[in-house]
């Protein structure tokens, strides 16, 4: 018989040779394993998506900077969400879209020409506009070189924007203006005056009585016989707060009162208010400062009665600063809202802040400051889900200003430079 003579293997054998078959079937499929973990790893991570929380080892700002590019102007926010707009000297009013990484300049919705009448002068003001989805935002700036014939004011930056809830009037806007150089690049301004604007024919009329104000040693009329900020003007049912002296001379130190228009009414709420800031919680309470024994407290106004909602023992603006509706112990880095009991603990607080900034979810506050000596501008970002922060010495040892949230996740700052402003946008949810 040709070829090899078949042999029977015994009952043992044969068991040997199904363990050494079944070995190497898992261990195909345990490198099988592997390989696919690794074409998923490679895949993932070679793709053009990206998520808001990509896990990175972040060790310096330049990590998570998205952005850093000098500006002749600084950013400043608007009514509208990643709407942006510039300013300058001329007149001139950009408006910038943020596009997840950069502010991108886009076309305004259109531009009229106002007169805003202000202590017996015409100021003429060029309006540049954006409409979105039912809200307008838009700004004008005059300067003294504008108008031989304006010789009370060097300056005014008007806004409009919708007409608060419960005053809405069909083709008419709120026009809001101030003429405090100094603030004109706040995030937080306080406007001077009021007006609604007749959008067709450009004629304006008084949102908030003007009535037996006074004047000042300039010829100006007082500029602080109604005010308010972009917190008030926000407000809906008809309830609108707004700030005034006008009880009181002029002084070294001014004291404000806490008003209350509801429609043609206006009323004194509050004396001798501690802050240009109200909250409009939401039964209708209205939050504010007020100076106590040893310190102050954010107080409550509903139904024609104040009461406590916190006591702070030390001094508001030095111990103590605001940033939107939270503020800051500059003594211990806790972060307290000023309508709620809610509290953010920041750990290892080792800080002297100069501004903060908490983002619109409360995940994540971000403090800007000096640590060691006055020189070493740093910045902390806190994750306040998390407990987990990061720290980071900016090559750029002037102060931050202008910090604001863009969006839950960005934060955008400059500096002033002999060249212009040095811009930069963070990406803060790399902090996991």
């Amino acid at each position: 018989m040709n070829g090899l003579a078949k042999k029977s293997l015994t009952k043992e054998q044969k068991s040997e040779i199904t363990k050494l078959i079944l070995t190497g079937i898992l261990a195909l499929a345990a490198i099988a394993a592997v390989v696919l973990t690794l074409v998923f790893y490679f895949n993932t991570n070679n793709s053009n998506e990206t998520t808001p929380n990509n896990h990175i080892d972040v060790t310096s700002l330049a990590d998570i900077t998205l952005t850093s590019k000098l500006t002749a102007v600084p950013y400043v926010k608007t009514d509208i969400d990643g709407l942006a707009y510039t300013a300058n000297s001329s007149g001139t009013i950009l408006f910038y879209e943020f596009n997840g990484k950069d502010y991108v300049q886009t076309s305004e919705t259109g531009s009229m020409d106002i007169v805003v009448p202000l202590s017996g002068q015409k100021i003429p003001i060029k309006l540049h506009y954006i409409e979105r989805g039912g809200k307008l935002t838009g700004y004008g700036v005059f300067t003294v070189n504008d108008s031989d014939s304006v010789y009370i004011y060097d300056f005014m930056l008007c806004k409009i924007t919708n007409l608060p809830k419960g005053y809405e009037q069909d083709g008419k806007c709120l026009l809001v203006a101030n003429t405090d150089i100094d603030a004109v690049y706040s995030n937080e301004p306080v406007w001077e005056e009021a007006f609604v604007l007749d959008r067709a024919s450009g004629k304006l009329s008084r949102f908030l009585s003007d009535g037996n104000r006074m004047v000042d040693t300039n010829g100006a009329v007082r500029a602080d016989f109604a005010t308010v900020t972009n917190g008030e003007i926000k407000a809906s049912g008809g309830i609108i707060p707004f700030f005034t002296g006008r009880a009181y001379e002029a002084s070294i130190v001014p004291k404000t009162d806490l008003y209350i228009k509801n429609k043609n009414k206006e009323t004194l709420a509050v004396k001798d208010v501690l802050d240009k800031y109200t909250k409009i919680t939401s039964d209708g309470g209205i939050v504010y400062f007020k100076e106590i024994t040893g310190g102050f407290a954010a107080m409550k106004y509903l139904n024609g009665k104040s009461e406590v909602v916190k006591e702070f023992y030390s001094t508001y603006g030095e111990q103590y600063i605001r940033s939107g509706d939270w503020i800051l112990s500059r003594e211990d880095g806790r972060i307290y809202s000023t309508y709620s009991d809610k509290v953010i603990e920041l750990e290892q607080f080792v800080i002297n802040p100069s501004d903060f900034a908490v983002s619109p979810d409360g995940k994540y506050a971000v403090l800007i400051g000096t640590a060691s000596n006055a020189a070493d501008y740093q910045i902390w970002i806190f994750n306040t889900e998390t407990g987990k922060h990061l720290n980071f010495s900016d090559d750029d040892y002037s102060r931050h200003l202008g910090l604001y949230f863009i969006n839950n996740s960005a934060i955008c700052f400059y500096t002033v430079t002999a060249e212009g402003y040095n811009e930069k946008i963070i990406d803060v949810s790399k902090i996991a």
